[in-house]
């Protein structure tokens, strides 16, 4: 991962002089040079980096002989105290290479709740995926395209992304409702009133470039079309039209998809959220949608919980639909048209 990469990702996540950060490492010692270039670029701003590595067999070697004693209150309360933690991981967390004695496992489990316990107390938490063939496996993405998709995405003027959010964020704000228009015909409407849009760009889940809300989860009504709908572990479908009624997904015209749906428990059909993508390196849709929800000039709407950012829907899922539209926003009377 380039060095240059990382000063802008360092910068953007927030890091200030004077702060106390937590590079926070999924990965083997192969990897590690990763992590000292971010000790390096956050010790650059003037912020003092500390480093806590997690790597797989590290922690089986730990946790196959550990017991109770190990890791007591002092060592999660002082993990709880830094300004901000970046989450930096080479594949994917938590999970181990090996199998361990059950009562082993189950300590490292309880190890892992009270340490994510601790670090979500900090001011930040932002989580960096490092564009790795490991990681490329939770993409579905060949390792070569993902690599160079991620790369891409994060190879950005960080300052004109928050800039542009700001903008959109201002404009949006003005409407409590908004139309979109997809397809020949399909309209979904929103009921926005009373709730707020939030800013991705640069301090959550990267890569970053996205302003979203929470619509009022009984009011969205309508028809929405996708030319292409990527479901992770159920396929893709073309030409979909969703029919949502009372803010719930009831309906599509595709009797592949409906099997799907009816899976559904109601609150993991509730429209959750509307939002747009805003990274401009993102430029096409692969299926994977943590790039696809950032493209420039889409919209997305989700489906399940949302009560982590506005919301008062719980559920099990967060699941994100990709497509193009068209919206005119319902502000004092007046309505203003723009394409997405």
């Amino acid at each position: 991962m380039d060095i240059e990469i990382i000063k802008k990702i360092v910068k953007a996540s927030g890091v200030t002089e004077g702060e106390l950060i937590l590079v926070h490492f999924w990965g083997e010692d192969t990897h590690k040079s990763i992590a000292n270039n971010y000790l390096r670029a956050i010790s650059a701003i003037g912020a003092t980096p500390f480093l806590l590595q997690q790597s797989r067999s590290m922690n089986f070697d730990i946790f196959s002989v550990a017991n109770e004693k190990a890791f007591d209150d002092r060592y999660f309360s002082f993990l709880s105290n830094f300004d901000a933690i970046l989450d930096v991981f080479t594949y994917q967390p938590v999970v181990l290479d090996n199998e361990m004695e059950e009562s082993k496992f189950n300590l490292y489990r309880k190890y892992i709740g009270q340490l994510f316990s601790s670090l979500i107390k900090c001011k930040r938490f932002t989580q960096i995926r490092v564009p790795t063939e490991a990681n490329a496996i939770e993409s579905g993405l060949d390792p070569s395209d993902y690599i160079e998709r991620i790369t891409r995405a994060y190879d950005i003027d960080y300052d004109i992304l928050q800039n542009s959010c700001l903008r959109e964020k201002e404009r949006l704000s003005t409407a409590n409702g908004l139309t979109l228009q997809t397809g020949e015909d399909c309209i979904l409407r929103f009921d926005l009133s009373g709730r707020e849009w939030h800013i991705d760009a640069g301090d959550g889940d990267w890569p970053c470039g996205e302003i979203y809300i929470a619509p009022i989860e009984t009011k969205t009504e309508g028809t929405v079309f996708f030319e292409r709908l990527y479901i992770k572990d159920s396929g893709i479908f073309e030409n979909v039209i969703l029919s949502i009624e009372g803010g719930k997904v009831v309906y599509s015209n595709d009797e592949k998809l409906n099997p799907f749906l009816g899976t559904l428990t109601p609150e993991n059909t509730v429209v959750c959220e509307l939002g747009f993508g805003m990274n401009p390196n993102i430029t096409d849709l692969c299926g994977y949608t943590i790039l696809d929800e950032k493209m420039i000039n889409t919209f997305h709407i989700a489906i399940g919980a949302n009560h982590m950012f506005g919301g008062q829907n719980k559920a099990s899922i967060h699941l994100d639909f990709v497509g193009r539209g068209q919206i005119e926003l319902i502000e004092k009377g007046d309505v203003k048209n723009d394409r997405k």
